[in-house]
């Protein structure tokens, strides 16, 4: 399977919209603080495919699947 890179760079606001999926996958870890709808500045792009956001560059949880956010 081939996995579409994020089309998102560092320095970028983006906007939380997590998936039912991508709920249930950071509940239990410190990216739980993370609110739908709020807007997050990309720290950078792990594997060109996970979003680091500024203030959780250190978490155990790692980056998002880019999916999980939106530019609008």
């Amino acid at each position: 399977m081939r996995t579409t890179q994020s089309p998102f760079k560092a320095g970028d606001t983006v906007i939380y919209r997590p998936s039912a999926r991508g709920k249930g996958l950071v509940v239990m870890t410190d990216l739980a603080a993370l609110q739908p709808g709020k807007r997050y500045k990309v720290a950078r792009i792990d594997d060109g495919v996970f979003v680091v956001l500024e203030g959780f560059e250190d978490s155990m949880a790692g980056g998002l699947f880019w999916t999980e956010f939106s530019s609008e």
